[in-house]
């Protein structure tokens, strides 16, 4: 299928989420990048699942102990889906 096909994307996905249960971070955090680096190609970065995955690898930097790496992911996770979903009116 190739690291560029959706299907594969989503099989990453699904291992990584494995990975997370089984406590495999580093490994866990190589995975959830090639994730991003796919979806980001394919689907484009302002895509939901993409900046899902940007979400993920903050969380994943954080549970490493990267906070910096861990709020650079977390911003650009939040400024993608607000600017995706609007913001809501007062």
């Amino acid at each position: 299928m190739g690291e560029e096909n959706v299907g594969t994307l989503e099989m990453l996905n699904q291992l990584g989420c494995e990975l997370d249960e089984n406590g495999e971070y580093e490994e866990m955090k190589e995975v959830w990048e090639s994730c991003l680096a796919g979806r980001t190609k394919v689907l484009g970065e302002d895509h939901t699942l993409t900046l899902m995955t940007v979400g993920t690898l903050g969380n994943v930097y954080a549970i490493l102990g990267n906070y910096e790496k861990a709020l650079e992911f977390l911003r650009e996770s939040f400024g993608g889906t607000r600017k995706d979903v609007g913001e809501e009116s007062s």
